[in-house]
């Protein structure tokens, strides 16, 4: 594998793009001149090339640009969503069509994570060269890098499982090319290490201004140790967040993803927009296009208002256009239905007289195939079905404080065999469900099923539902055979718990280095 390699004129082109900076850098030194010897010379260097780290973020495999779909899209992936357009291949991917050179995601995962890799090692390497650093300073770029770079070393092995382990630059020999892969618990192994000195050398603060802070580190800790199924080490990391008080569950559900994102008590890291050089258009693909739609099965998996499961659907056939159309069945239920999924009737900027309805096919771009929308991260104001990217600067939240409690709730349940009446840990799950305007029933056991729904129902829309689905070892009796709106039928067999290595990567490395379901 020839993993991306950073040059200099590529790194000012990334950082000027994500951070909006002015001439000055360019004017330092002419770009044909940049090298190591004369780069690293000042404090303002090293902040530029930590910039050029944070700009690989900004891409639809983690977040969201401004002509394509953001990470969200996973969720299509699932039985939580279905993806009504072919950009990017998700809709081949949830019917089995998965290849060594399906492209779109499939490929773009790879590329972009290892491209945000080389910035962080390249960066990681060079650091201590610049003169006039305190060691607070210091200390704090590296825990940044470090969080990045596990960040981005989780996401490639949650996709592709074994993956390369590179920590430190490449060049341009023949030695490139000796890469192999490491299995996935090394990669693992390592990245909780990085994440352990990112905890020492970042701010144990709240969470403000886009930078990770100690609990950013601490809950993508408990994340990797979950998803991995350490569970005693994933909830001592979780337990450290809950502990150390800095984050909490904010009063406004919605405000988490529109509107209330800037300081909200709850965000522990997410990628952030801002007018007029990082924006994208959110609001334009989801609540006009329907780029993609909920399926019924997500909003039947909200429970009742008083904590009961939900009725049967008043019309059986779950996907005929005219289905459920009546306002009753969405009434009396778990709060956070409403505020994730547009429901018939529910407000609306296309149709202010009626809201969301399917039948009103000309007041969207693209009408919902199932009369559902996406409601979480939408500003539920904006009206412009024609109009193009409209400038949407929502942040993309990836660790939040209610996930953190849930993790920790979880991971206590498989300590205790599929249950558990551990108190701290029943804390962690009813804190989430009493949030204010939400005020669910408290649960008086944990099971294994009632943890994993509560997970689906609070993270819907937030791409972390495959990867669920996928670690708890169901994603092949969940998706595969399962129907999606038109009737199509998903597949998903054992192979797709990992994906293929990219074909343009095996070309290069050779057949060894393709995943053997895959060869």
């Amino acid at each position: 594998m020839k993993v991306k390699y950073i040059k200099y004129t590529l790194l000012i082109v990334s950082v000027m793009g994500f951070m909006g900076c002015k001439s000055d850098f360019l004017d330092k030194q002419p770009t044909d001149k940049l090298t190591n010897e004369v780069f690293w010379t000042s404090k303002k260097d090293a902040e530029l090339a930590l910039a050029g780290c944070y700009s690989t973020l900004r891409t639809p495999a983690f977040a969201i640009d401004a002509s394509s779909f953001s990470s969200m899209q996973f969720e299509s992936l699932t039985d939580n969503a279905y993806s009504n357009s072919t950009l990017d291949n998700y809709t081949d991917i949830s019917r089995g069509v998965l290849t060594s050179a399906t492209g779109g995601i499939q490929s773009r995962m790879w590329v972009d994570a290892y491209r945000g890799i080389a910035r962080c090692n390249w960066f990681l390497g060079n650091v201590d060269r610049v003169p006039g650093l305190s060691v607070t300073e210091k200390n704090l770029m590296l825990g940044e890098a470090y969080f990045l770079r596990a960040f981005f070393y989780n996401e490639l092995t949650m996709v592709y499982g074994d993956v390369p382990l590179v920590t430190e630059e490449l060049g341009f020999g023949p030695d490139v090319f000796k890469i192999k892969k490491s299995p996935r618990a090394e990669v693992v192994a390592k990245i909780i290490k990085d994440l352990d000195l990112a905890s020492t050398g970042l701010p144990n603060t709240a969470y403000t201004n886009g930078h990770p802070v100690r609990g950013s580190a601490l809950a993508l800790k408990a994340r990797i140790c979950l998803y991995n199924e350490m569970w005693p080490e994933a909830a001592a990391a979780a337990k450290l967040v809950i502990d150390e008080k800095k984050f909490s569950i904010a009063n406004s559900y919605q405000g988490i993803f529109y509107g209330a994102q800037a300081n909200n008590p709850e965000i522990i890291f997410s990628i952030k927009a801002l007018s007029p050089n990082a924006t994208h258009n959110m609001d334009l693909l989801y609540g006009s296009r329907f780029a993609m739609v909920p399926l019924h099965s997500l909003a039947d998996a909200y429970e009742m208002s008083d904590g009961t499961k939900p009725v049967a659907p008043i019309v059986p056939s779950s996907y005929d256009p005219n289905n459920r159309m009546r306002n009753d069945f969405y009434q009396n239920r778990d709060p956070r239905l409403k505020l994730t999924i547009y429901t018939p009737g529910a407000t609306w900027a296309y149709n202010k007289t009626i809201g969301f309805n399917n039948v009103d096919k000309g007041k969207a771009e693209s009408p919902s195939v199932n009369n559902l929308g996406v409601r979480k991260y939408i500003n539920i104001n904006v009206e412009d079905g024609n109009s193009g990217p409209t400038g949407s600067e929502q942040a993309m939240v990836k660790l939040r404080f209610a996930d953190v409690l849930l993790m920790y709730a979880e991971a206590m349940t498989e300590i205790g065999g599929g249950t558990t009446t551990d108190a701290t840990a029943l804390k962690a799950l009813n804190d989430v469900r009493a949030r204010p305007g939400i005020n669910m029933p408290a649960k008086v056991e944990l099971t294994r099923d009632l943890v994993r729904n509560e997970r689906r129902v609070e993270l819907a829309f937030e791409g972390l539902r495959y990867f669920d689905i996928k670690r708890w070892k169901i994603a092949k009796a969940v998706m595969n055979g399962f129907k999606d709106p038109g009737n199509v039928t998903r597949v998903f067999e054992d192979k797709h718990y990992f994906w293929p290595v990219p074909q343009s990567e095996v070309d290069k490395m050779g057949i060894d280095f393709q995943n053997p379901a895959y060869r």
